[in-house]
């Protein structure tokens, strides 16, 4: 089998593909992103050794014993794992295993990979099946299993933590269907809206049924909705989920309740990165959603904060509203907080409310 050629990750937005719900073409089309079989790279390999090598001197020195599901990880021993087992070595070999698993570059950003401070934090934030204390082990086991690293590369890009609900904000959903009741659509036109960073999909089928439950028929509105990650916008479309089955048959049920009001045709999903130029297409909006990403970890910098939403705001038709929600933990809101989100909005010459969990930024007609 010739090898898939490897592409940049999206900076303009891919061609918008329509939900997929037949297993076969998933399958199809899974191979254009993810590389099957064993990875029998020597590169890899002599990785894999070498760090076998740490972890069995660390495994032999450590006086704390090795990592346990509920340790209490002190200073003393994150210093300890560092020094014996660095983590900026584990990093690179797990970058090269994704290099060599995908067709397109992925970063480890994000994940608890690039985040964690040590090996044994990183086992904090890894799902359960991949809390392996040797991290040799780990590797060699991604790299002979493809279907285990299927599940764990989607762990990765598709935790449970970036949605798993079509019903994130429901105040917010309730101030949208107030206004959407109130201002209703031009006569014989489109309700045309963007789900920014919309991750897997979940939060786009809920705006979907929303949608609907206001009145309006399906070939009245459109949706798009909009991810930088491949792997999320591939799980939007097809519904794939290989490390979370429950979560794969509740959004495939949610999706087949959609199915015969017609509005799965009326949504459509593509991967663009919101903090390039030319991200957002040449399309108007009259509703955008920009729900948990603006002010949390990928994006908190006020000059990346006013580069994105000066984008959304271009993007916005006259009358249109921009709707933007989070559930941001870990202090982000010291570093981004809702009131400087709320003058960014404002000098893009919007009208900023508040809208159920979040804020809005409106423009007039």
């Amino acid at each position: 089998m010739k090898k898939p050629q490897h592409v940049s990750s999206p900076s303009r937005p891919a061609e918008a593909t329509l939900p997929v719900t037949d297993p076969g073409e998933t399958r199809r089309q899974l191979l254009r992103l993810v590389i099957p079989g064993a990875l029998g790279d020597k590169d890899l390999q002599r990785r894999i050794a070498r760090i076998g090598e740490r972890f069995r001197a660390y495994a032999g020195t450590i006086p704390f014993g090795l990592w346990g599901e509920g340790l209490a990880i002190t200073a003393e021993m994150r210093a300890v794992t560092n020094l014996l087992l660095p983590q900026e070595e584990l990093r690179r070999a797990f970058q090269r295993l994704l290099r060599l698993s995908l067709t397109f570059d992925a970063s480890l950003e994000g994940t608890p990979l690039q985040r964690a401070a040590s090996w044994s934090d990183c086992l904090e934030r890894l799902a359960p099946p991949f809390r392996e204390a040797d991290p040799a082990r780990l590797l060699a086991k991604l790299a002979a299993d493809s279907e285990f690293r299927l599940r764990f590369l989607f762990s990765l890009f598709v935790p449970r933590h970036h949605g798993a609900s079509a019903d994130r904000y429901p105040a917010q959903g309730d101030f949208l269907a107030r206004r959407l009741g109130t201002t209703g659509r031009k006569p014989g036109g489109v309700l045309r809206c963007f789900d920014a960073a919309c991750g897997a999909g979940e939060g786009t089928y809920g705006l979907a049924r929303l949608l609907l439950k206001t009145g309006l028929a399906p070939d009245s509105f459109l949706i798009t909705g909009s991810s930088r990650d491949p792997l999320e916008i591939f799980a939007a479309v097809h519904g794939f989920f290989p490390h979370d089955p429950q979560r794969q048959e509740a959004f495939r049920r949610f999706r087949e309740e959609l199915r015969p009001t017609g509005a799965l045709e009326r949504i459509r999903f593509t991967a663009a990165d919101l903090t390039t130029t030319g991200a957002y297409g040449n399309e108007t909006f009259d509703v955008i959603l920009c729900n948990g990403i603006l002010g949390g970890p990928f994006m908190h910098e006020r000059q990346t904060l006013e580069q994105v939403v000066a984008g959304l705001a271009d993007r916005l038709a006259a009358g249109g509203i921009i709707l933007a929600a989070d559930r941001f933990h870990d202090g982000w809101k010291r570093v981004a907080p809702p009131a400087m989100l709320g003058d960014i909005l404002a000098g893009k010459g919007l009208s900023v409310v508040a809208a159920g969990e979040g804020i809005a930024g409106i423009r007039g007609e």
